[in-house]
């Protein structure tokens, strides 16, 4: 996501997304399987409010060491409050500020679907890992969604909409070959479902049409009338006990 989209109030809205019980269980999920240790120096790329972060301080205290890198002012000050003993870097995952074979793993969730040169980062990766370092990205494929709507042909505008602020919304298909391209060895993916059948605020889909919303009134291509209306089916298909949202997350590791 480009930086002039991440201002204070998207900052907000992805703060409160990370609050979600999807979000808590997709947490879970990253630390399962980055699995770290006590005395482990830990870089996470794309750190984005910082949540992540404090939960890897807690698991490596009080030995270890936690980085965390990204590339927006707005978000990183968000990260600072919620995370005050973290150590936050504004940089680029591209030119990674940090010497060869500093880190025992690196970490990133939602970030290289937005860079425009995934495979200079997964080269900068391997380069500042130590030997027998390991790598963990969770990115998603939105192929794999499933959004009930009342209006479809909207449905089909606003998720093309969505989807084109990605570099690329469908990286876990070629990123288990471009870390093998990259020198790294022993990939494995794992993948989990945000399934939501209701439109709650604890939700990561209600969330995540909030921040969309936000997406629509900066296009030109949809009127404010469109945005109401929307929301307004998800709305109703709520009431009606129809609300559906499924989409799969992926979680691709591989060792230095």
């Amino acid at each position: 996501m480009s930086n002039d989209l991440y201002d204070a109030e998207l900052s907000e809205k992805q703060e409160r997304m990370a609050r979600t019980k999807d979000m808590v269980g997709q947490r879970a999920e990253l630390m399962r399987v980055l699995s770290p240790k006590h005395n482990e120096e830990i870089l996470e790329l794309g750190c984005g409010n910082g949540i992540f972060t404090h939960d890897l301080l807690e698991a490596i205290k009080p030995e270890g060491r936690i980085a965390g890198l990204d590339s927006s002012e707005a978000i990183l000050s968000t990260a600072v409050h919620n995370c005050p003993e973290g150590e936050f870097i504004l940089g680029d995952a591209q030119n990674l500020p940090f010497g060869d074979a500093t880190f025992d793993a690196v970490v990133a969730a939602q970030l290289f679907c937005f860079l425009d040169d995934v495979d200079r980062a997964l080269s900068e990766t391997l380069r500042v890992l130590k030997p027998q370092g390991r790598v963990v990205i969770l990115d998603t494929d939105w192929d794999t969604l499933v959004w009930r709507a009342g209006d479809p042909d909207l449905m089909e505008r606003v998720m093309a909409a969505h989807e084109a602020v990605y570099t690329d919304a469908h990286l876990p298909k070629s990123l288990p070959q471009r870390l093998s391209n990259a020198g790294f060895r022993d990939t494995n993916a794992d993948s989990f479902v945000v399934l939501n059948t209701e439109f709650g605020e604890d939700t990561y889909a209600r969330q995540s049409a909030g921040i969309i919303v936000s997406i629509m009134a900066g296009s030109p291509d949809f009127s404010t009338a469109e945005q109401k209306n929307w929301l307004n089916d998800l709305e109703k298909l709520e009431q009606a006990g129809g609300f559906f949202f499924s989409l799969n997350r992926y979680i691709v590791s591989a060792i230095k």
